[in-house]
């Protein structure tokens, strides 16, 4: 069982990683619309529903071929249960989760993350997409960490970039982002030049 689950977990991701590189290639402008989040969570979506039958080698609606339609009742939405993206069935089985974000992910979004893992979605991801980056920051809770990867925006790669203990002691070796220090080292200057 715990196979098939690791499995499920693998396409997932590939249609996923699938469906961000589409996105960037066709739809990179939504990233530059102020408060566009519905517009890109929408744009993955399709993406990612193509990327589905693309991952699980389901052919294209001989009837129609511009309607891709997944096997069962596997769905694909937008703005659902506190996701931006969610595949699920009508059962109630969510098998992939996605929180939407254009800067780093806020604290009360990665407990989210967190809490979805806890309530049985199968995967669950959290995505920075950071225009001024050259990489997209993804979020995976697994068990009581966070990993983080970095998915390069040129190439498509996913590459592991650190892991996190979300409770426990501070660990000189966990992802320290330095946001809140370098706002502060900003601020600093500004004050000092304007004295």
């Amino acid at each position: 069982m715990a196979s098939n689950a690791r499995y499920t977990n693998i396409l997932l991701f590939e249609a996923f990683e699938s469906a961000l590189r589409q996105l960037l290639a066709e739809d990179e402008i939504v990233l530059s619309w102020p408060k566009a989040k519905t517009s890109l969570a929408h744009c993955l979506a399709s993406q990612l529903q193509l990327s589905l039958r693309k991952v699980l080698s389901l052919s294209e609606d001989a009837a129609n071929p511009n309607f891709f339609s997944l096997p069962g009742n596997i769905k694909v939405d937008i703005q659902r249960d506190g996701l931006d993206v969610l595949v699920h069935n009508r059962k109630g089985t969510k098998l992939l989760g996605i929180i939407l974000g254009n800067d780093y992910l806020s604290k009360g979004q990665q407990n989210h993350l967190l809490q979805v893992q806890e309530e049985g979605c199968q995967l669950i991801l959290g995505v920075s997409f950071l225009p001024q980056r050259e990489y997209i920051l993804l979020y995976s809770p697994k068990q009581d960490s966070l990993e983080y990867y970095h998915f390069n925006k040129a190439d498509g790669t996913t590459t592991h970039l650190k892991q996190k203990d979300v409770d426990g002691e501070e660990d000189t070796l966990q992802l320290l982002l330095g946001i809140k220090e370098r706002k502060r080292k900003r601020k600093k200057q500004v004050i000092e030049r304007d004295l």
